[in-house]
């Protein structure tokens, strides 16, 4: 199966989420995430990461209870703009959740265009 490429909202915001974290090891395993696949709901996405198998585990409080809260997004493409949210499996980060605050999110990321992505 071929993995998809991050795309630049995807890699902006998990760099946005790493640039901010205290977590060191969190900062490790986004360095090197790919995107294993893609599922688009219509007002969102799950984007499943692919971690380095040797990458460590965070102990962060988020990493067994999650999700930790990513940036909040404003693009033209989405009305009302949308947030993030990244979900872990035994420490590892394992999915990017982007949703929207309304009934529509594009199935293809470029066609956000320019985004800002900020606090929530």
């Amino acid at each position: 199966m071929h993995s998809p490429a991050a795309s630049a909202f995807e890699s902006a915001v998990l760099t946005w989420i790493a640039a901010r974290s205290g977590d060191e090891a969190l900062r490790q395993q986004l360095a090197t995430a790919q995107i294993a696949e893609r599922d688009h709901t219509g007002v969102g996405c799950y984007s499943r990461l692919r971690i380095e198998s040797d990458a460590p585990r965070s102990s962060a409080s988020y990493a067994s209870r999650g999700p930790l809260q990513g940036p909040h997004f404003e693009s033209k493409a989405v009305e009302y703009g949308g947030g993030t949210l990244l979900w872990f499996k035994l420490g590892l980060a394992d999915s990017l959740e982007i949703y929207a605050h309304g009934n529509y999110f594009p199935s293809e990321h470029e066609e956000l265009g320019e985004f800002v992505l900020q606090e929530g």
